[in-house]
């Protein structure tokens, strides 16, 4: 699910932030005690100052810059990075990666048209798996909201065209229900033609990775990501075991008037992810070091495929190049959670915001906090080329 919100200027402000920190790639010194007691002193001011509720982790090479919570996460429990939130469409990230390894093992092409998986699709012949992995399909987005007591999904190609789902059945149900309603639409525009961000398009790729492996697609996320990576704090909103995840935060249904937890399959390989920020962490550094998929194919995926709005897309991932260098990121939003994770590789800084309340804008906190560690780090690196 997707929301408006200030895109441009967001990705412009983020790119400002790190510029310095890209030019000086070639220092190697950790920051001193006295400047991360400085980076978090001033950046817990500014969180309390924002009245956010959520958790903030940021990592330079392999040292913790930023580690905190903020608000609750239960009636009885604090925020922090050890606690899941749900990351909205930085799920993304994972159902690119998925489908890249069914590509690596050859049971699966990025040219395979969608008719192969999706025969009764009506433009099945026209699209391939790679118009979906790069939101070129011109397949429409949909929402999800509620009315009165209904949960109700809306189609971006024509708002007035509406489907309700229900709460109480499964989410193979919800999921088959939505797929058919935003296939039943018409293409906004010849595949490959333009970009178009769309959850229609992840949520039609995990279904592929279901088909193609023999295993749903949940299940394989868990054993073919998630496990190997050591992520042992993550899954998903539809099937989690309060065994394996013992602390999630909640929402606090200012824009959902229902526990969001309970209406199964809307977010399937979208938008459903829950985990930690520190598990993400392992994230970002099992899929940079070649233990996700191949350094052959993460160049693929960090490939821009799109210019049109200076929003570069990959596979999956949002792509800023400044130079030889590279800027991973991806924001997400489901009521009411907010998630902002960024990297750059090349000088192993990572940093993560994840949010169970949609207040103080954690988005632009996100690029906030971006610049003030860019910033930081630009001052010690002063003079070095």
């Amino acid at each position: 699910m997707k929301r408006l919100i200030t895109l441009v200027v967001l990705i412009l402000i983020m790119l400002m932030a790190i510029g310095g920190m890209i030019a000086h790639t070639m220092d190697t010194n950790k920051l001193s005690f006295k400047d991360k007691q400085r980076i978090q002193n001033k950046f817990s001011e500014y969180i309390g100052e924002k009245k956010f509720s959520g958790a903030v982790y940021a990592v330079y090479q392999g040292d913790v810059l930023f580690d905190q919570g903020a608000g609750n996460a239960t009636a009885a429990l604090k925020n922090s990075t050890d606690i899941a939130y749900g990351v909205a469409s930085v799920t993304k990230e994972f159902t690119a990666a998925a489908i890249m390894q069914l590509v690596e093992r050859g049971q699966l092409k990025t040219t395979d048209s969608l008719s192969k998986f999706f025969p009764a699709y009506k433009y099945g012949d026209k699209l391939t798996v790679w118009h979906l992995l790069a939101q070129r399909s011109g397949i429409p987005d949909f929402s999800v909201s509620t009315v009165d007591d209904k949960v109700v999904i809306n189609c971006y190609m024509d708002e007035d065209k509406e489907i309700t789902v229900d709460p109480k059945a499964s989410a193979q149900e919800n999921r088959d229900k939505i797929r058919a309603f935003f296939l039943s639409e018409e293409l906004m525009f010849e595949p490959g033609e333009y970009y178009d961000y769309s959850d229609s398009n992840y949520s039609l790729l995990a279904e592929i990775v279901t088909r193609v492996s023999g295993m749903e697609f949940h299940d394989y996320i868990r054993q073919n990501i998630f496990a190997p990576l050591g992520m042992e704090h993550s899954a998903f909103i539809d099937d989690y075991d309060p065994n394996v995840i013992t602390e999630v935060a909640q929402t606090d249904r200012l824009e959902f008037n229902r526990d969001y937890f309970t209406v199964k399959g809307v977010e399937y390989g979208c938008g459903d992810i829950l985990t930690t920020p520190k598990d993400l962490y392992l994230w970002y550094r099992g899929l940079t070091s070649g233990k996700v998929v191949s350094d052959r194919t993460y160049r693929e995926m960090t490939t821009n495929f799109s210019n049109e709005d200076e929003l570069g897309y990959g596979y999956g991932l949002m792509i800023s190049e400044l130079g030889e260098k590279k800027v991973i990121y991806h924001y997400g939003y489901i009521p009411s959670y907010c998630s902002a994770i960024m990297f750059v590789p090349e000088i192993d800084y990572f940093q993560v915001v994840l949010s169970n309340h949609d207040i103080g804008d954690p988005h632009l906190m996100a690029a906030d906090l971006a610049r003030y560690f860019g910033g930081t780090i630009d001052i010690i690196f002063s003079g070095i080329e």
